[in-house]
């Protein structure tokens, strides 16, 4: 499962083309960031999320075309994927400042409904196992992190974790009800999964909108406040990483509170659905939404002052964005992508209004930026690139000149 949509997640990067007249002609001679390119990530990894003091998280196929979940800080990639929870693949998907990093890791025990829970083979990863169970690591550790109905849920995902070791994710009950399995058409659940807090390793589950059966808690704020999906079982999606139809963007109070943030005008027989990807302190959302049209979708920012989404349209000449992350100053990365999904641009929105990262780096740089993945309180990006030419996928940061 990949986020951001993030996931890690956010899109299967196959079939990607970066063309390139998306490439700026005219660059600013004096760029706003300065572009650290942060190493390959393969076509299966890539970064996650960045921290307020700058360590960012996600995940790197080795060269056995395993994924790693690795940390970035100071320019170095630790790897800390083994030994892991006893199986071959892990991904990385949030982190504090404190050290203490969330995700999802096979284990040695496979699925007995090779549900493929975490996506790797759905990502083309030959040694994936169908096992997948949510972890916390911190100082060298990986622990698995517990299920629902008693830890008896085969699966589970740890996507985000705040300054005080709270964590959101989703994890499995025993309910069966999914559709028929057809892994050829990617429909590998089976069983329920459910939006769930981890506090003091102790499980918490969260409700759904409108009965659904299916949730994820993506997000989480030092208040306890947490961001996420629900919706109904599906598919794999390619903007979430996850196998869910995701119906509904959900903010979930402190005391487990779900609030439907509604949509941009779409509705639940929309192509692409409703999702909330990030949370800041103030209780502002960012995802994206279909609009009326029900095809079209844009990245949306709710707040509590207006209690409704404002659109976040994407740059000029593209139809569709979707916003992945914000900080506490509103500023919202994620990207832009084509009607087609053949173009995708890394986007960011100031006061609402768009902007081509790639524009604001120097113009000789050597990557062409896909998505704005993460972006702390000190304005440093975290993202999702690939070389000029299209072929090759690296993690970058952006760091705003004089930082």
């Amino acid at each position: 499962m990949k986020d951001t949509v993030k996931k890690q997640t956010v899109l299967t990067r196959a079939g990607v083309v970066v063309a390139a007249l998306c490439w700026p002609l005219c660059a600013s001679a004096q760029a706003p960031y300065t572009l650290v390119d942060l190493g390959v990530v393969g076509a299966a990894g890539g970064p996650n999320h960045i921290t307020n003091n700058d360590i960012s998280v996600g995940s790197v196929q080795g060269s056995g075309g395993n994924d790693h979940a690795v940390i970035y800080f100071d320019q170095h990639i630790i790897d800390i994927s083994k030994p892991g929870l006893g199986g071959a693949n892990s991904l990385a998907y949030g982190n504090n400042p404190w050290g203490e990093v969330v995700g999802g890791a096979n284990i040695a025990n496979v699925d007995p409904k090779k549900e493929d829970f975490c996506g790797f083979q759905s990502l083309g990863i030959a040694t994936a196992t169908a096992s997948c169970r949510p972890f916390l690591w911190w100082d060298g550790q990986m622990i698995a992190l517990p299920t629902l109905d008693n830890n008896h849920g085969n699966n589970g995902i740890a996507v985000a974790i705040n300054d005080f070791g709270e964590v959101a994710g989703a994890a499995e009950n025993t309910t069966p009800g999914c559709p028929t399995q057809n892994p050829a058409a990617s429909l590998n659940q089976y069983y329920h999964y459910k939006p769930v807090l981890w506090r003091d390793h102790a499980i918490e589950e969260l409700a759904t909108v409108g009965g659904d059966p299916v949730g994820t808690a993506l997000a989480i704020n030092n208040h306890g406040e947490a961001a996420g999906i629900t919706g109904t079982c599906g598919a794999f999606n390619l903007v979430l990483g996850y196998y869910m139809n995701p119906l509904h963007a959900v903010l979930w109070e402190k005391d487990g509170t779900a609030i439907d943030l509604k949509s941009l005008g779409g509705n639940e027989s929309s192509a692409f659905g409703n999702a909330a990807k990030d949370i800041n302190s103030f209780g502002h959302v960012v995802g994206f939404s279909s609009l009326s049209d029900n095809v079209t979708f844009n990245a949306f920012l709710w707040t509590r002052e207006t209690g409704k989404m404002k659109a976040l349209v994407p740059i000029k000449g593209i139809a569709n964005s979707i916003a992945i992350a914000l900080n506490d100053s509103d500023e919202v990365v994620g990207s832009s992508i084509s009607s087609t999904f053949s173009t995708l641009t890394a986007t960011m929105w100031k006061h609402g209004v768009p902007v081509d990262l790639n524009t604001l780096i120097p113009a000789n740089s050597s990557l062409y930026l896909l998505f704005g993945c993460s972006i702390n309180s000190r304005g440093q990006i975290l993202g999702l690139a690939t070389n000029l030419a299209g072929t090759v996928y690296h993690a970058y940061e952006l760091i705003p000149v004089g930082e």
